[in-house]
């Protein structure tokens, strides 16, 4: 009895995690909001891209809202972006060059 309630407990936990994970969003930034001071933080961004370098195992995006911003992405496919492309990124932000970029866990071409 005690190891069917425990299971149940168990289970009813992770559909809450479920839930409250789906609810859960990062807000959208502009480009001229993220400084250094956001190095490891996740944020959200839409742009054009301006200038796309894709090379076998990443992407290093260009992308400009008017201001611009560096995006770099680790390959998993065969994924090529073309200049031009509207998209929507999910990311870390880290520094390069004393500059902040940012850390591509997902872009979504709109």
């Amino acid at each position: 009895m005690l190891f069917k309630l425990a299971l149940i407990v168990s289970f009813l936990g992770v559909f809450v995690l479920f839930v409250i994970s789906e609810k859960i969003e990062i807000p959208e930034k502009s480009i001229d909001e993220i400084t250094i001071d956001d190095i490891e933080k996740d944020v959200k961004l839409r742009g054009t891209v301006t200038r796309a370098d894709n090379k076998e195992k990443i992407i290093i995006l260009e992308v400009s809202q008017p201001n611009t911003i560096s995006v770099v992405l680790f390959k998993e496919d065969n994924l090529t972006i073309e200049k031009g492309t509207e998209i929507q990124v999910i990311g870390q932000v880290d520094e390069f060059n004393g500059q902040p970029e940012i850390i591509a866990n997902e872009i979504k071409i709109i």
